[in-house]
């Protein structure tokens, strides 16, 4: 109720807030605290007084406020696309200082605060905008009594805005172009490269889980099928092995790729780990496309979602939109010649032995060559 908010679950009860970075570091006890004007407030027994809290998400559609969020980011910085995840907002309404000599109820005639702080993030930039009252803004503490307003840095100490010798520009100044006087934003986005690349990828599981997803599942199937055995992909004249599709990964992962692109613009690619294929990523490989921009585009969301230091959940997702061959469709009847029923007779069975082997060996080709360009 003291003019600002705890971002933690254990409470803090402080009445007063430190004035310079070191004294905040003491007043916020290891908590992050945003703090629109902190003081000793008083609320109680004021009519139409009080603290008011509002938690927006993207859940709800069509919300005004967020709306009116989403715009006010917008329009105070360069992040055109900024939409709104979550919301916090604050509204302090018709409150006072507090005095030991006159009432809450009687005091706020005369020392009237109403102010509020928003805090809003899209998952990756986050913003505080603080707003204050033009005319509700006449609480004049006594010269003793502390007042701040600032929120807390990553290592506890204050980002201090005001104090009490200042604090009264606070409704008549502004920092956002164009000018609005009583409001402030500030950007407090901490960004790790992990966490861009997260949020990254949750964005383009999002944009792409309908669209993208059910285009490149149909044209998956007309790509050739991985053998779930590499001792069967060595006997597969369409594939040529390929190292370097998945680098990193040790001698004992091993790579193929098609020699050509399909008719449909498809090249199956295919990594084995101890004769295994792969079908999880990161070491599975996904078949590549001819088509240069979804080429390019799926490969920046794997470097998103997939990355090293990225939680293995976010390439799940991106496994959901581009996922690896897994050898569902590889028939084994299509990759080895079938032995010609056994005869007593020694010559009969040697030269039906050898018509199988040369047959098997063409049929096989062919139905290579076949399923290449999608016949």
């Amino acid at each position: 109720m003291d003019g600002f908010i705890s971002l933690d679950f254990q409470p803090l009860y402080n009445q007063y807030g430190g004035e310079n970075a070191s004294e905040w570091r003491t007043a916020v006890q290891n908590h992050l605290v945003i703090a629109p004007l902190w003081t000793n407030i008083d609320s109680r027994n004021i009519t139409d007084g009080g603290l008011w809290i509002h938690l927006f998400t993207d859940r709800q559609k069509n919300n005004v406020d967020i709306e009116k969020i989403q715009q006010l980011v917008r329009q105070y910085t360069n992040q055109t696309e900024f939409i709104v995840s979550v919301a916090l907002v604050a509204t302090w309404k018709h409150v006072t200082v507090h005095s030991p000599y006159e009432p809450g109820y009687e005091l706020v005639k005369h020392q009237n605060l109403s102010m509020q702080c928003i805090l809003a993030s899209d998952g990756m930039y986050t913003y505080i905008i603080f707003n204050y009252d033009r005319e509700q803004f006449s609480i004049r503490p006594l010269s003793e009594v502390p007042v701040v307003s600032g929120f807390t840095n990553l290592n506890y100490t204050g980002v201090i805005l005001s104090n009490r010798y200042n604090f009264t520009r606070l409704n008549q100044e502004s920092n956002v172009k164009p000018d609005f006087a009583g409001r402030w934003l500030y950007n407090v986005t901490v960004i790790t490269e992990s966490m861009k690349n997260e949020i990254l990828c949750q964005r383009f599981y999002e944009s792409n889980k309908d669209g993208l997803k059910t285009r490149i599942k149909k044209e998956l199937e007309f790509a050739l099928p991985c053998p779930c055995q590499e001792v069967l992909m060595i006997e597969d004249y369409t594939f040529t092995r390929n190292d370097s599709l998945r680098p990193g990964f040790g001698v004992h992962m091993t790579c193929y790729e098609s020699w050509f692109f399909s008719a449909y613009g498809i090249k199956q690619r295919c990594c084995y780990m101890f004769s295994k294929l792969q079908s999880q990523y990161p070491g599975a490989v996904a078949a590549e496309f001819e088509n240069k921009t979804v080429a390019e585009f799926l490969e920046k969301g794997y470097n998103q979602c997939c990355s090293p230091g990225v939680r293995k959940k976010y390439c799940n997702l991106y496994q959901e939109i581009n996922p690896p061959d897994d050898c569902s469709r590889y028939t084994i009847s299509d990759e080895i010649p079938l032995k010609a029923d056994i005869m007593h007779d020694d010559l009969g069975v040697e030269k039906q032995h050898e018509d199988a082997a040369g047959e098997g060996m063409l049929g096989h080709f062919v139905r290579s060559v076949r399923k290449m360009f999608g016949l």
